[in-house]
């Protein structure tokens, strides 16, 4: 195992996922919508974590592999797919024990994104991918609430070793650029929302220390300046102190191997 999947399993192990992931689950369904494979596609469910995305075109009849890097995730996957056509793989997703061309459709819900990097990632997708296959995935819109927590949290992350810029995930997903750079065509970005509501902020990021694995994480990373960066997450999405009540902008993305 190398170093960065080792990490990776490290973050995604942790916690009680499945209330996040049915929080997000709607971006599943849009997914599903978007990219309508047919039975006779072979579909990839990428960084699928508890299966959304794969539960649900498994259940509209065509057969879903579902690829992630946490054995913590695929075996809640494989439980929450158990009665459906869905086979699951423990892997990193730069290196996805597959063969070239073997899927005509690749998805990822809020997963792919979280790649360390995107071109080895967009790469590999790639390789999996027939000439001419689909990929769509969904990725938070940098200027929307998630990305500016992204941002601030970022703020309370030690510098990277290697002395590279902190960054946050988003906007590199977002732009269109890293696809086109991997290969990709016929690149497409549309906007949606989802509704995030919680009592307080401190309901909200109560729920991300106990169910986001990134969050958990970051805690861990900021040590002493943990409480001070969920602090200040609060006041990203109830400035106010009030009720969190907003809706948590993100883009879906397609693209034709």
């Amino acid at each position: 195992m190398g170093a960065v999947t080792h990490a990776a399993r490290a973050v995604w192990d942790r916690g009680d996922y499945g209330p996040l992931a049915d929080l997000l689950a709607p971006g599943a369904t849009v997914l599903a919508d978007t990219a309508a494979p047919t039975r006779a596609d072979r579909v990839l469910d990428l960084a699928a974590g508890h299966g959304a995305v794969a539960e649900i075109v498994a259940r509209r009849g065509t057969p879903v592999t579902a690829v992630d890097v946490s054995p913590v995730m695929v075996a809640a996957g494989r439980a929450r797919t158990a009665d459906l056509p869905v086979t699951w793989l423990e892997a990193d997703l730069a290196a996805v024990p597959l063969d070239d061309d073997a899927a005509d459709v690749a998805l990822s819900n809020f997963g792919l994104i979280f790649t360390v990097e995107a071109a080895p990632a967009l790469a590999e997708v790639r390789r999996l991918l027939r000439p001419g296959g689909t990929l769509a995935y969904t990725a938070w819109d940098p200027e929307g609430v998630v990305g500016r927590m992204g941002a601030v949290m970022a703020e309370f992350m030690p510098a990277p070793p290697d002395g590279a810029p902190k960054r946050f995930h988003g906007s590199v997903w977002t732009t269109g650029e890293a696809l086109r750079d991997a290969g990709f065509t016929d690149v497409t970005v549309t906007g949606r929302t989802l509704p995030w509501r919680f009592d307080s902020p401190a309901d909200l990021t109560t729920f991300f220390r106990h169910h986001s694995p990134a969050h958990m994480a970051s805690e861990v990373a900021a040590g002493e300046r943990a409480a001070d960066m969920f602090a200040a997450i609060g006041r990203v999405f109830a400035p106010d102190g009030g009720a969190v009540d907003v809706e948590a902008s993100y883009v879906v993305v397609t693209a034709r191997a």
